[in-house]
């Protein structure tokens, strides 16, 4: 069995793909996947840790996004990530760029979130724009 259980739940207008994931102690990480124009919006909010990133994976791994020319992925509702989030997000950089896609951070990233990107110089691999 996992160590994290997920919930189908009714994400809001254009949503596609919701999924929560619960980590064993408590930590809790929610990401919905929306659709509009050719562009997908992926949403995370909670904390990331290593036992809880399956949701982020699948949002990133959806078929849906091989249709669309660019990915938003707004992470400012993440209050904890560890180095996990970093290791998908430069899987996703290189497959949007295989593919000819962009992947984008929009938002303001909490401090804890923008410390994880300082600390390991990977904050200029990312287009990053405001929402």
């Amino acid at each position: 069995m996992s160590s994290s259980t997920a919930a189908d739940e009714q994400g809001g207008p254009g949503t596609v793909w919701y999924r929560r994931a619960v980590s064993p102690d408590g930590g809790e990480l929610a990401v919905s996947l929306a659709l509009s124009g050719g562009r997908a919006s992926v949403t995370a909010v909670g904390g990331m840790e290593w036992r809880c990133t399956w949701p982020l994976e699948k949002a990133l791994d959806h078929a849906c996004l091989a249709a669309t020319s660019e990915t938003r992925l707004d992470l400012s509702g993440l209050e904890f990530a560890d180095s996990s989030l970093l290791h998908l997000l430069l899987d996703a950089q290189r497959v949007h760029r295989a593919r000819d896609a962009r992947l984008v951070l929009a938002g303001a990233l909490q401090p804890v979130v923008e410390r994880l990107f300082a600390v390991t110089g990977t904050t200029a691999f990312f287009v990053r724009i405001p929402v």
